[in-house]
């Protein structure tokens, strides 16, 4: 009985230890408390939904004229020079302008990130080599981060794969999938799932879907040639939905 109790315990500790490591992904503990800054930015405005500053001249406008004024938030640190920061997109961040005029209390404030999706930024020097295509996104709900995205090049799939059997282990599901190019050629690519009571790891050898989280993002289909791994985290304090669709 007291044999039996030990091999217990021994258990439950080295399960635990390995959903610790499984939390953890780069240098972001899944399900801790956002705590990565926002990259600087400024208020731009513009007569056109560029995006691009514009003189304006206080009597006569623009060209003459007195043109509908467009503001947003532009990001001025592209590239950190050390650690990390994080950028919006969308409504008044980087794509979409608002019309207005030119105060600055015009444009929503900049609150802490929350219950949305950002692009993560490393420095050159922080940024994961496993990651070595397009942008990593992180998802952020109750203040927590609870989900990351980042996209590998198709040809790395398999280091990419073996890298996440090294530390996840044993994969819970995988599925084959194909597509057809316009010229009749077939694309094989497959999806392997990680299932844990907290967290799931879906890798894609060939991410066929928009990348990103942006809504302008176009479907790559046929011509992705990109991965990505998702790990999505889920919190313990979850609200449950008492009237559910």
């Amino acid at each position: 009985m007291k044999r039996s109790l030990t091999w217990l315990m021994l258990l439950v500790f080295f399960c635990n230890i390995a959903f610790t490591q499984d939390v953890k992904v780069f240098d972001i503990t899944l399900g801790d408390s956002m705590r990565i800054r926002e990259c600087g930015c400024k208020i731009v405005e513009s007569a056109y939904k560029s995006g691009l500053a514009v003189k304006r001249n206080k009597w006569r406008g623009l060209a003459g004229k007195n043109p509908d004024i467009l503001k947003m938030y532009s990001y001025t640190e592209n590239i950190p020079k050390n650690d990390k920061c994080f950028q919006r997109v969308g409504l008044y961040y980087t794509e979409e302008p608002t019309p207005g005029t030119t105060e600055a209390e015009k444009l929503p404030p900049i609150l802490p990130a929350n219950n949305e999706k950002v692009k993560l930024i490393y420095s050159e020097d922080k940024r994961p080599g496993i990651a070595d295509a397009e942008d990593i996104w992180i998802g952020i709900q109750d203040y927590k981060v609870t989900g990351i995205r980042f996209y590998f090049n198709f040809h790395n799939a398999d280091s990419v794969y073996q890298a996440l059997i090294k530390k996840y282990g044993k994969i819970s599901t995988k599925k084959d999938y194909f597509v057809m190019t316009p010229a009749g050629k077939r694309k094989d690519y497959y999806e392997a799932k990680w299932q844990f009571p907290k967290l799931t790891v879906t890798f894609l050898s060939i991410d066929t879907n928009q990348i990103g989280y942006s809504p302008n993002d176009t479907p790559l289909g046929y011509l992705s040639a990109v991965g990505s791994v998702t790990i999505q985290y889920i919190l313990s304090d979850q609200k449950k939905d008492g009237n559910k669709l």
